[in-house]
């Protein structure tokens, strides 16, 4: 049941529907009044513990955003709001597809295109963000990027995030577009920026991007990978799941590690996903993920068959 705080919120925004149409002074501070209310109230959608009925509820809740945001197109919350809705909505589909056996390729193909589109969605929403108090920056952004992110401050790292998130989540999508992957070192340096400005952002989540950055990427840094991951468990002291998992996937599968890999998927699993409550849903769905990785351990490495893991590890065995 829905609480009294989010019914009078949807209220305000049925009234700043209704008035949209009329006085638009009028209907830009009904917008601005609900658009406050939407943003800084906290996501419940986080904090729910079933993925799939978020997933449901998204799109419903990112077109109300792109609606407020169509009457104050200038609104902090709302842009950022736009920004991480959108790129957790991409993460969700793709993370459904990768569990769903029945998905065939192309059907496959055309999500990836999709769910690539949705990540640049998310990405064009944090740089508008960060052009409210930087006007220049989609112009020098392309000429000079270091200097362009030299003047962003510690208030723009969730624009900075949310960037590299989108940018970075797009390639990922769609490997096969050069034009995107020529972008990745950009997206790489809008999170070494707000690594740089705030790194305890969101409890180690710039750390935990480097984990699969670095781990993952040709030519990768694997012990920075590490150094990032050991970081990153010590913002959330180990609380959130997808931390070991970026680990297991960015660089015990890259080395072929597997007595690594089943002890972080056991970290991952171990995990009380009712914890920390605004994580339960990407802690669930990392569960998921780790129960899935592990019944294709044998896919996975090369010298592995099924059944031949060891399952007594060491956990402090992680380097």
């Amino acid at each position: 049941m829905q609480s009294i705080g989010s019914l009078k919120r949807w209220a305000m925004v049925a009234l700043a529907v209704a008035v949209m149409s009329g006085c638009s002074a009028v209907g830009r501070m009904a917008v601005n009044r609900v658009a406050d209310s939407l943003s800084a109230g906290g996501s419940a959608f986080a904090s729910d513990e079933d993925p799939d009925l978020v997933l449901e509820a998204i799109p419903f809740g990112l077109k109300t955003y792109e609606s407020l945001l169509a009457v104050s197109p200038k609104h902090r919350g709302l842009l950022l709001s736009s920004a991480s809705g959108f790129a957790a909505y991409a993460f969700l589909l793709r993370q459904q597809a990768e569990l769903d056996p029945r998905e065939d390729y192309a059907a496959r193909r055309r999500l990836d295109k999709r769910v690539s589109r949705l990540f640049l969605r998310a990405r064009d929403y944090a740089l508008r963000g960060l052009a409210l108090e930087h006007p220049d920056l989609p112009v020098t952004l392309i000429a000079n990027p270091a200097a362009t992110l030299s003047n962003v401050r510690k208030a723009d790292v969730p624009f900075l995030y949310w960037a590299g998130i989108g940018w970075a989540g797009a390639v990922s999508a769609a490997k096969d577009s050069p034009q995107l992957l020529a972008d990745l070192p950009t997206a790489a340096a809008f999170m070494a920026r707000a690594l740089e400005l705030d790194e305890t952002f969101d409890a180690g989540s710039i750390h935990e991007f480097f984990v699969t950055y670095e781990g993952s990427r040709p030519g990768g840094d694997v012990e920075a990978a590490r150094a990032h991951y050991l970081r990153a468990c010590e913002l959330s002291h180990g609380d959130r799941a997808s931390t070991h998992l970026a680990l297991a996937e960015g660089v015990s599968v890259q080395q072929q590690d597997v007595e690594e890999f089943r002890t972080l998927v056991r970290r991952t699993l171990a995990v009380d996903p009712n914890g920390v409550p605004e994580w339960r849903v990407a802690n669930t769905l990392a569960q998921r993920r780790a129960t899935w990785l592990d019944a294709r351990v044998s896919d996975l490495f090369v010298n592995v068959e099924g059944g031949d893991v060891e399952e007594n590890v060491n956990v402090s065995s992680i380097r």
